[in-house]
């Protein structure tokens, strides 16, 4: 394990909040730039089917050559990006660019027979034709994968499970309780009513690993040309001369973190059209939020670590290398003695 020191620069006005902390040792570790990625991360096929995985470069435009490999070629192999699923179980699908360390994987899970499902349920168990009936039968340690298409939920994750999705994979709201600690992937998560506003929500003593997924408000009703945004431009510009462009629709939440949370982990996701994207309650919990992208948000991050007592918190971990866009706020910083509006900085850990 790593000891690490976190500092958070603010503004010259407040006084900077050193904490020291232990976290493991993957927080601390930076990543190695993607050059390749797939255009599917997950794929589920049923065995004799055949499918057309693409590889895509960074920089845009860009070609290198490359090379395939399947790690179990008797559930599916590949050849020039043409996989084929052979028996039941699962495999990882390779591409890497030639005489570099530069790779991407999809991970694809072959049935034998075709389901009509839209979802499968326990790895090697029985499969649900619902979120709620996978939910209901779940147990900690179980994965659910998610084909794809549009999942609702009434039944909370309540045990300590991996949400995974095929690409395309969309759920309509999530909340987590009992103390479980959800791990999700590759899932977009689809809000388009104010009524239902939060798109996951975690309550205090659980937990949310995050990863490559997705956080969508539709705000078609809002945009420029709307009978909604016309009338609200009218109302902002009486008198001022001036048009207001709206950012994220008004009340919603993408993310929401109650307070006494375990854990976070947010890595590669997006988030976009929400008043605020990730909304951070206090919480002695371990804080990664990195390598993500906020579009069309009032505020992008917002931070309370105000405790009931006039101590703040500790906050443990790392809030970097986020990318903004038409964000009025990257972060908002609650705290006792004040408030500030503007970017967190924390500074690289270093090993002590």
């Amino acid at each position: 394990m790593k000891k690490c020191v976190i500092i958070l620069l603010v503004a010259a006005s407040l006084t900077a909040v050193l904490t020291s902390c232990t976290t493991r040792d993957d927080l601390c570790e930076n990543e190695i730039s993607q050059y390749v990625r797939l255009s599917e991360s997950v794929k589920f096929m049923i065995a004799g089917e055949e499918t057309n995985l693409h590889a895509v470069f960074t920089p845009r435009g860009t070609s290198f050559e490359v090379e395939w490999s399947s790690d179990n070629i008797a559930v599916a192999s590949v050849e020039e990006g043409r996989v084929t699923a052979n028996s039941s179980g699962r495999a990882q699908i390779a591409v890497k660019i030639v005489n570099t360390k530069h790779e991407a994987v999809c991970e694809v899970i072959v049935s034998d027979k075709e389901v009509s499902e839209k979802y499968a349920g326990r790895e090697g168990g029985g499969r649900f034709s619902t979120l709620d009936g996978a939910l209901e039968n779940c147990a900690d340690g179980d994965s659910i994968l998610l084909f794809r298409g549009f999942h609702e939920s009434s039944v909370p994750v309540s045990r300590n499970i991996k949400l995974l999705g095929e690409q395309g994979a969309i759920i309509g709201g999530l909340e987590v309780t009992d103390g479980a600690v959800v791990n999700l992937e590759n899932i977009t998560f689809y809000t388009s009513d104010k009524a239902h506003s939060g798109s996951l929500t975690v309550d205090g003593g659980c937990g949310a690993l995050i990863k490559n997924c997705r956080f969508v408000y539709d705000v078609k009703d809002e945009l420029p040309g709307s009978d909604a945004y016309e009338q609200g431009k009218a109302d902002s510009s009486q008198g001022q001369g001036e048009e207001q462009t709206p950012r994220g629709a008004k009340g919603t939440t993408a993310l929401k973190m109650q307070g006494g949370f375990e854990k976070l982990r947010i890595n590669a996701c997006a988030f976009s059209g929400y008043e605020v994207a990730i909304d951070i309650l206090p919480s002695d919990g371990e804080i990664l939020v990195r390598d993500n992208t906020f579009t069309s948000c009032a505020t992008a991050i917002r931070v309370d670590v105000r405790g009931e007592d006039t101590k703040n918190t500790a906050l443990y971990g790392i809030i970097q290398s986020n990318v903004f866009s038409a964000v009025d706020h990257p972060t908002i910083f609650n705290y006792n003695g004040g408030l500030y509006m503007g970017t967190l900085k924390f500074d690289d850990y270093k090993s002590n």
